[in-house]
């Protein structure tokens, strides 16, 4: 049996209209879901979305990079690059500072035989870690300033540059939704609504 063809038009007009509908919704649901979920992750951040910071290297295409956000402040591991095609696993930070130091909490150059601690001017400390029974080498260039204070940390024995630290610490931005949601919203979240 041939349908007429004004039907046919009508359902297909309403199939159409349909799937549109739908792909509308759908759209919606995940923005609100987004938005729900960008909450719930930076709710215990001690500073508006709209004051974060994030380092411009972890916005590289095709690198998965991860991140925390916590009262303490924000923290990122991602992989460095040093030059010469080289490249080391950093944490950067962006910290609320101890009222004495400076420095983020647990951050202590009060033990001379586990850290030494050099002044660089200009609110920045260079801090090498050795290795200890409880701790890993590292090296730490800090900056404080207002009531911020960012760092940088090579996890491992690499030498690193000053001048490449410091770069760390300067080329930021401001993190758009998209970027904070891809750095907080690690494999396996889940909220009440996802």
């Amino acid at each position: 049996m041939r349908l007429p063809r004004r039907l046919t038009l009508v359902v297909l007009a309403l199939l159409v209209l349909g799937g549109a509908g739908y792909a509308g919704l759908r759209t919606a649901y995940h923005r609100a879901k987004d938005e729900r979920d960008l909450i719930d992750l930076t709710r215990q951040s001690p500073w508006p979305r709209e004051q974060l910071l994030i380092p411009d290297a972890v916005a590289r295409p095709g690198k998965r990079n991860v991140a925390w956000l916590h009262r303490g402040g924000l923290e990122i591991a991602y992989d460095l690059d040093v030059g010469h095609g080289r490249t080391v696993p950093v944490v950067w930070g962006l910290h609320v500072p101890q009222p004495g130091t400076g420095l983020p909490e647990g951050v202590d150059c009060g033990s001379p035989l586990l850290r030494t601690c050099t002044d660089l001017g200009g609110g920045e400390t260079l801090i090498v870690t050795r290795r200890t029974d409880n701790s890993d080498p590292s090296t730490g260039l800090y900056r404080t300033d207002a009531n911020r204070s960012r760092a940088v940390e090579v996890q491992g024995p690499d030498p690193v540059e000053v001048d490449v630290l410091r770069a760390a610490l300067d080329r930021v931005h401001r993190p758009t939704d998209a970027e904070l949601l891809e750095l907080l919203r690690h494999d396996g979240y889940q909220t009440d609504w996802s």
